[in-house]
């Protein structure tokens, strides 16, 4: 039999990933190594395969478009909560039994790719790199690097490994290295996601030979993203490091005022929103540092040191001098022996830092995350902020009085504590497949960092579309037992200023307290003050000085949300058009993919 001609499009374009929307597989940001899976992460996968394949068929739908509904989210929800829902949480919305025609609510609200009622999502976290920056030339090693990483870790079937590289069917493009540029951070995050405005991340002062995203290239970034919406979507940060150049302890990196000099100058020339720094990383002076992989020079640093001192001193200086708001975001958890200085990964300086400079906002990156498995708060006794993990984070700031319950107002039965906020970025990825853990690892934040203190950062690209993060933390529910545990009696669905009343149906709470004060009068819903509306996007904005229902007013009817409805809600529009969302993990997947991406020669977290 003679074989088929190829068709001309498929000439021009490359195949579509199958991969379903919502994957559990392990992966990784760059700063951790991704573990093995978990039986559950294979049911869950496995579930939504068998899933996927019933109603594509039911609905007479080829796979590839099928995923991309959201259907396919609904179905990835329902997954998670056939292998997960316990005895402290549950996911919304999803069926009973198993895969079949009354199993799976496939009308999910959480699933749709519009804002629902009073949300407005800012994302702390987004990455991508310069794809055409002179590292590449200058540093062809780490290109062919990304390559092979990208290949391996962004083409295959979570879970299948047949030798096949397919790369290139990530956003089709012949470069492998620009599925990790600008264009697909601006299409995943604006086009294919819910995502209402973006913080992007700046490298260090370090030179362009070297540096994946410079500052200046981060900032036409964020003007491009905002000029196309005609409205502010996109803003940035950037990276500091106070330790850089140096020597021994008691004396001042020899780069340290060279770097000071230079975020001035950035601070004055570029509308820079806070300051991301990096306390594991570092930084030899003299001599040649060991490969990297190997063992580094030990010599990060403390918020309580010299260096930190100098650094927060540093930026609270700048950002009043060109009235900015004094943000400082610092990675603490998510470690690896061998690379980093580990141990400065520790979050227990943050109650420390905080207590001492009330009037600057730590995000703390991770919340001190470093893959533990997600439980209740065990007490203090029984935790030691030196370690790295949620619990350490909470610790730090017990063992300071700087935690939430040290803020309850007279009336109240809920605080917040006075400038620290706990960011979710890798560890919400890591632990939304488990809806007890999720569950946990909200509830405690919500009783020790406060209702108004957690901030949703996704960390992607790395792990490609941010869209399955927003549509968990949309459906997760508290059970019972954990509203009763964490005393909040709507769970998520409470008032984010007193969880007490419940945001999505005020006349209930008015009924049994009616001599309380402080709640809307207008009998309406106020889904805006939801805690799980503040973890999304609007505790970031507060503290970013954004107006959320302003913002949400301009981008309804911005370009950019022209160009998702276009080809969004068009069925007619030409595939070249209408570029599909790719469904697939940039991050490194294997232990394997990890250590060739820090043993390359320009690693960067």
């Amino acid at each position: 039999m003679a074989k088929a001609p190829k068709l001309p499009w498929k000439e021009t374009w490359p195949d579509v990933p199958e991969d379903v929307p919502i994957d559990v597989m392990p992966a990784s940001n760059g700063e951790y190594v991704p573990k093995p899976p978990t039986k559950s992460q294979l049911q869950i996968m496995a579930l939504q395969d068998e899933a996927v394949e019933h109603w594509r068929r039911r609905f007479n739908m080829d796979r590839r478009s099928f995923v991309r509904t959201a259907a396919g989210y609904a179905i990835g929800i329902w997954a998670i909560n056939q292998v997960t829902a316990g005895k402290w949480g549950s996911y919304a919305f999803a069926g009973n039994g198993i895969p079949g025609e009354d199993a799976v609510d496939l009308e999910n609200p959480g699933a749709q790719l519009a804002n629902l009622p009073g949300e407005f999502i800012l994302d702390t976290q987004g990455h991508h790199l310069d794809a055409a920056g002179r590292w590449r030339v200058e540093n062809p090693g780490f290109g062919q690097f990304l390559q092979l990483w990208t290949s391996q870790a962004m083409g295959q079937m979570p879970g299948v490994d047949d030798g096949e590289i397919r790369g290139f069917g990530f956003g089709g493009e012949l470069d492998w290295i620009e599925n990790l540029g600008r264009y697909h951070y601006f299409k995943e995050m604006f086009l294919d996601s819910s995502t209402t405005v973006s913080l992007l991340t700046a490298l260090p002062n370090l030179p362009d030979a070297t540096n994946i995203l410079p500052v200046a290239y981060a900032k036409e970034t964020v003007d491009l993203a905002n000029h196309l919406s005609q409205s502010e979507r996109c803003f940035m940060h950037a990276f500091a490091q106070p330790n850089r150049g140096f020597v021994r302890n008691g004396m001042t990196p020899i780069h340290q005022a060279e770097d000071f000099a230079w975020m001035e100058q950035a601070a004055k020339n570029m509308p820079i929103y806070g300051w991301k720094l990096y306390c594991g990383w570092g930084d030899a002076a003299f001599g040649t540092p060991p490969p990297l992989g190997s063992a580094p020079p030990m010599n990060g640093w403390w918020f309580d040191d010299d260096n930190g001192i100098a650094i927060v001193e540093h930026i609270r200086t700048i950002c009043e001098r060109y009235d900015r708001p004094k943000v400082i975001c610092t990675h603490k958890g998510l470690a690896f022996n061998g690379t980093f200085d580990s141990a400065k990964f520790s979050p227990r300086d943050m109650g420390i830092i905080g207590r001492m400079y009330p009037d600057v906002a730590f995000y703390t990156y991770h919340c001190g995350y470093d893959g533990e498995y997600m439980t209740a708060y065990p007490g203090d006794e029984k935790v030691n902020s030196s370690n790295r993990s949620v619990d350490a984070f909470i610790k730090s700031l017990r063992e300071n009085a700087w935690d939430a319950t040290q803020f309850i107002k007279p009336g109240m039965e809920h605080g917040n504590t006075k400038n620290m906020y706990a960011e979710l970025g890798s560890v919400w990825w890591n632990v939304m497949n488990d809806a007890d853990q999720a569950a946990h690892l909200l509830g405690k934040l919500i009783t020790y960092v406060g209702p108004e203190r957690i901030v949703l950062g996704t960390d992607c690209i790395w792990y490609g579309n941010p869209q399955p993060q927003f549509v968990t933390m949309r459906a997760l529910q508290f059970s019972d037992r954990a509203k009763e545990f964490y005393n909040l009696p709507y769970g998520l669905d409470g008032d984010r200023f007193d969880p007490r009343k419940n945001a999505l149906s005020p006349d209930s709470y008015r009924k049994k307290h009616p001599n309380v004060k402080g709640w809307p009068t207008d009998g309406k819903a106020h889904p805006e003050r939801s805690i799980r509306n503040g973890i999304l996007g609007r505790n970031a904005a507060k503290a970013y000085g954004l107006d959320p229902d302003a913002h949400r007013g301009k981008i309804s009817t911005d370009q950019v949300q022209a160009m998702r409805d276009a080809y969004i809600l068009n069925p007619m529009t030409p595939r070249e058009m209408a570029t599909f969302r790719s469904n697939q993990i940039i991050g490194p997947r294997t232990r394997r993919d990890f250590w060739r991406y820090v043993n390359s020669p320009e690693y960067a977290p």
